[in-house]
């Protein structure tokens, strides 16, 4: 994803060196939608982590009962 992320920035860069409007608006939507999946997926990455620590938590409640 994070190169995929890089190439939309090379495309918006060479867009704006040749002069093509176009490229460059996809290039800007391209990479403007791949920043948002990078931080979704950080987001979701998080919460399982915390989610793991409270079920983990809640087990051992439930054993030690």
């Amino acid at each position: 994803m994070l190169i995929a992320t890089l190439l939309g920035l090379v495309a918006l860069v060479a867009g704006l060196a040749f002069g093509w409007p176009v490229l460059v608006l996809l290039s800007i939507i391209f990479t403007a939608v791949q920043m948002m999946m990078l931080a979704a997926r950080t987001a979701v990455e998080r919460n399982d982590v915390k989610m793991s620590a409270k079920l983990a938590a809640k087990e051992a409640r439930r054993r030690g009962m």
